[in-house]
């Protein structure tokens, strides 16, 4: 490495985001002649050819994606810190709830001069009421807090959070700025000629929280105001006590109101055959699945809520419809099964707003330049 090279962590909780999300960041930094050091929870025979592909080296640390235990909490951070003094990051990058927490906390503890953290959205403990969730937005808020408070950078991926963090006076700086999630390669996911028939389609977990109920009622409208407007699901069945179940799915299929295409791990031949992408979630960091559709060329229907709104402009691109209103979503949906022109504009408004917004190479210079303005470079 050259004198203005730097060691760079890029630490997460779930190994898999390192190369499905941030995996263009690595190999930029990896590229630019950076040595990159990406750390997870996942076991090293399971990332490290992966990694080593993206040009980086992998790491692991012990620890849980889920829970604030103090048992497991303590034990990542006592992971973080023996890493940090054996590889001595000049330049660490913190996201996901957990690494940011307990990592930055690692971190300054070690020694380390320059942290920086990406807030990929507030957990579910921040929207919802009861002892429990109000104990861990305690927690997590108080890890926050010290994290902003020592990091030379704070990225939000939406302006709400941002808001948030900043009435709730977690922010200690004025380092804060808002990115476009972890970007979208728009070689990868292409812009792609619109079927002539509308045709719907949602990619998500079957949660929920990702408006799936909404989602069904509302399809079951639309079918029955127009027959001749198709609508696909994209996404697996999930064991979380939250989700649908396969029986409440089943009910919606045999009545002919979605076609189920299961989970998938390219979304792209189902985004070719769409018109329209629909996200009813009830809140995002950042949604990947709609700026994939917005790189395809897809007009968009989402929900006025933090993330899902930095992705549309209403009535330009798509529209934004109330949270947990089927109504509302149904009423857009028809709206647009039988409105061919205006499905045509909007899809050409997403494919700008995404290109201008949240092209990946865009989004990682934005934090690139960023991390490396506090190290003098």
């Amino acid at each position: 490495m050259n004198g203005s090279s730097k060691t760079i962590a890029v630490v997460a909780s779930d190994g898999r985001s390192l190369i499905n999300f941030r995996g263009p960041l690595i190999r930029s930094l990896s590229a630019a002649g950076h040595r990159v050091i990406c750390v997870s929870i996942e076991e090293k025979e399971e990332m490290q050819s992966a990694i080593a592909g993206l040009g980086a080296e992998y790491m692991q640390v012990s620890g849980s994606r889920v829970g604030i235990g103090i048992g497991d909490g303590l034990k990542m951070i006592k992971g973080y810190k023996e890493l940090f003094r054996s590889v001595k990051p000049d330049i660490c990058f913190f996201y996901m709830s957990k690494p940011t927490v307990f990592g930055s906390l690692a971190a300054v503890k070690s020694g380390m001069k320059h942290i920086n953290i990406l807030v990929n959205g507030l957990e579910n403990a921040f929207y919802r009421k009861g002892l429990k969730d109000f104990l861990v937005r305690l927690v997590m808020s108080s890890g926050y807090r010290f994290a902003s408070k020592h990091a030379d950078n704070v990225f939000f991926q939406n302006h709400d959070d941002l808001e948030y963090f900043r009435s709730h006076r977690l922010l200690k700086k004025q380092n804060a700025s808002v990115v476009g999630g972890s970007g979208v390669d728009m070689d990868y996911f292409t812009k792609q000629p619109l079927p002539e028939n509308p045709v719907f389609l949602m990619v998500a977990r079957l949660l929920w929280s990702k408006g799936i109920r909404e989602f069904l009622e509302a399809a079951k409208k639309l079918r029955q105001a127009n027959p001749e407007a198709r609508v696909l699901l994209v996404g697996g069945l999930d064991s979380n006590d939250e989700a649908l179940t396969k029986e409440q799915l089943d009910e919606y299929i045999s009545e002919s109101v979605i076609e189920y295409c299961g989970y998938s791990d390219d979304v792209r031949p189902y985004l070719s055959q769409c018109s329209v992408f629909v996200l009813p979630s009830y809140h995002e960091g950042l949604p990947r699945s709609v700026i994939e559709a917005m790189a395809t060329g897809r007009a968009v229907i989402t929900t006025d809520v933090p993330g899902c709104r930095e992705t549309v402009t209403d009535g330009l691109n798509g529209f934004l419809v109330p949270v947990r209103d089927s109504e509302a979503l149904a009423s857009k949906m028809i709206l647009l099964s039988t409105d061919s022109a205006l499905r045509s504009s909007m899809a050409e408004e997403s494919y700008k707003k995404c290109l201008w917004k949240f092209e990946v190479g865009k989004v990682n210079k934005q934090i690139t330049e960023a991390m490396l303005s506090f190290t003098g470079e």
